[in-house]
């Protein structure tokens, strides 16, 4: 039996033994057009050294070996305490803190306090759209 397939198989015990009533499908990892989640663990939020802000995990390849890779974050801001998804380069990073990445078999979410126009702060998230696992390597 190949790597992924024990990969898989073992993904799809442990989910199960979450509690899971639905399986999602179980993407290659070389073919994760969205859901990278679930072929890629250690995913963490990072700045890189532009300060712009970086998601940073371990992806399967193709072949079942894992590599380490970073995806910088773009199109996020903060307007007036929520995270929103536009285009462009990432702003939220500057005007929000306690920020995280959390992941699971569903998705993969942006969380973070922001300021607000009364200056005060917001607790608010964000699901990572449109990211996939290409052999390893992050990509939008």
């Amino acid at each position: 039996m190949s790597k992924l397939i024990k990969m898989t198989s073992a993904l799809a015990l442990a989910l199960a033994g979450l509690g899971s009533t639905a399986m999602v499908g179980i993407a290659t990892p070389a073919a994760a057009a969205s859901g990278f989640q679930n072929t890629c663990s250690n995913i963490t939020f990072a700045y890189n050294a532009a300060s712009q802000a970086v998601l940073n995990a371990m992806c399967l390849r193709a072949d079942g070996s894992a590599n380490g890779t970073s995806l910088v974050l773009t199109g996020i801001s903060n307007n007036n305490g929520n995270l929103v998804q536009g285009g462009g380069a990432s702003t939220f990073q500057k005007s929000c803190g306690n920020i995280q990445i959390t992941a699971n078999a569903q998705g993969a979410t942006l969380t973070a306090l922001c300021r607000n126009s009364g200056g005060g702060s917001n607790a608010t998230s964000l699901p990572l759209n449109n990211i996939g696992n290409n052999n390893g390597n992050l990509t939008y």
